[in-house]
């Protein structure tokens, strides 16, 4: 995972959400979230930070929208790049798949960037 450099309002962003396992080292052991950047701003202390919106809750375990979003800030040295080739070819995997019938379950990430038509 890279860090992300020259962070925009309106980039995808991917942030440590919530640690899981805190005996790990580093960012091992934590859950990261896509995100869009809000707001930037520096902090009372002199830190580059973020204001980044993510989904935290998605309708249902097959439906994608809508999507519960909230805001978190940290710090732009905590932002790492998004893949959103990668992710945006799962997508439209996975959307053939439901046109065709099958259950598919969607996860909050891919909610997120549907309620903002990035996919």
């Amino acid at each position: 995972m890279k860090q992300a450099k020259n962070v925009k309002v309106g980039d995808v962003v991917q942030f440590p959400h919530h640690c899981f396992a805190p005996m790990r080292q580093g960012w091992n052991g934590w859950i990261f979230r896509a995100a869009i950047v809000e707001r930037l701003y520096t902090s009372k202390k002199g830190i580059p930070c973020a204001v980044v919106r993510y989904c935290s809750r998605t309708a249902g375990r097959y439906q994608l929208l809508p999507c519960v979003e909230a805001t978190e800030h940290v710090a732009v040295k905590n932002l790492f790049n998004y893949n959103l080739e990668f992710y945006r070819k799962n997508y439209e995997e996975f959307k053939a798949y439901e046109d065709s019938g099958e259950p598919v379950c969607w996860d909050n990430d891919t909610a997120l960037l549907v309620a903002h038509h990035i996919f």
